[in-house]
């Protein structure tokens, strides 16, 4: 299952690319990701309990050993 955020870009649900944990200051959790529609950055709350993300390890050694082109 693919998780769902509102992208205010092309004003409908999308599902998130490369969705990663996030903690918050006021102690809540939340998703951030791209957009699959527009590749802008979406945020969704989730609530008090660390969300569990399918996959989360394996796109973070991603991101870690990402090289840039340039």
């Amino acid at each position: 299952m693919a998780i769902q955020a509102y992208d205010v870009k092309a004003r409908k649900m999308v599902s998130v690319i490369d969705p990663e944990s996030y903690h918050m200051k006021n102690g809540k959790w939340a998703i951030k990701g791209k957009s699959s529609e527009t590749g802008i950055t979406v945020f969704k709350i989730v609530g008090a309990n660390k969300p569990k993300i399918e996959g989360s390890r394996l796109n973070s050694l991603k991101r870690a050993f990402r090289f840039s082109r340039y």
